[in-house]
């Protein structure tokens, strides 16, 4: 009986462990909102960025930032591009892409939010986030990367104040570019061949809980569900999705092509 019990336990852990694998820790909670531009002041940022340098970023003078403050004015209402090294990425418990940006003597952290979160999602530049991870994906391995070997990039981001919590790379003022809107190689400007959502195509959406996925340029791989609470609700290697047995609701597909992701939103009725 003792066996059979410590057999049922350990049972139970692993399936436990099984179900926590599966979900994505979707979003922050200090300042998100300002984090992935859906907060109250988002309109006042000037997306036009202004050319400068780390030098120059991490010497500009900000507040102590608090968790809870709203979007700061003059800071954190500019977007700016710098041309940099990128030395380390890392993959944050949010979700978020954690970039050091490098001139050789100082850094700077820029961060790419993941849209395959509901909150991301919601953003009106989530789109712009995927194009961004598509790039580092395609040129960093996976995971974390202390050593990152990669040409000089040019990257652009909106201004943000990171409420100090010992961040890698974090800069002396606590500015970062977060989040990142594009980034590209210094010798190639072009990131429309990172830009997916175009060749990728889901229907009928809504549905009553079938979907058919379409890519034109590159070919389909495989994908994976989400429900809105960034848990994994299934993978397929087929481009027909059955979501019958799955509850009405809202759900984002990361679909995998030979090039990189794309990311839908579908809705089940």
């Amino acid at each position: 009986m003792r066996r059979k019990t410590i057999l049922l336990l350990f049972t139970i852990a692993l399936t436990i462990a099984e179900l926590n694998a599966q979900t994505v820790n979707c979003g922050g909670v200090e300042r998100w909102d300002e984090k992935v531009l859906t907060d109250p002041l988002v309109n006042t940022v000037n997306f036009t960025p202004i050319t400068t340098t780390i030098a120059h970023l991490v010497a500009i003078t900000t507040p102590t930032p608090s968790p809870t403050m709203p979007r700061y004015q003059p800071v954190e209402d500019s977007t700016y591009i710098v041309t940099c090294k990128i030395t380390i990425k890392k993959a944050e418990a949010d979700s978020d892409f954690h970039l050091v940006l490098s001139n050789g003597t100082q850094t700077l952290i820029g961060e790419i939010p993941d849209p395959i979160c509901a909150s991301v999602a919601a953003s009106s530049h989530a789109g712009q986030f995927q194009v961004c991870r598509n790039f580092i994906n395609a040129h960093i391995a996976s995971g974390n990367v202390n050593n990152v070997n990669i040409g000089t990039v040019t990257v652009t981001g909106v201004a943000f104040i990171d409420p100090p919590h010992g961040q890698t790379g974090a800069a002396p003022n606590n500015l970062e570019l977060h989040p990142i809107i594009n980034i590209y190689f210094l010798t190639q400007t072009d990131m429309e061949e990172y830009n997916l959502e175009k060749y990728v195509s889901v229907s009928p959406n809504p549905s009553d809980g079938k979907f058919h996925i379409q890519t034109t340029k590159y070919k389909f791989q495989k994908m994976d569900v989400y429900n809105s609470n960034g848990g994994h609700v299934l993978h397929s290697s087929i481009p027909d999705l059955d979501l019958s047995a799955q509850p009405n609701g809202t759900y984002f597909l990361r679909i995998h092509t030979e090039k990189g992701d794309a990311v839908k939103k579908i809705v089940k009725e």
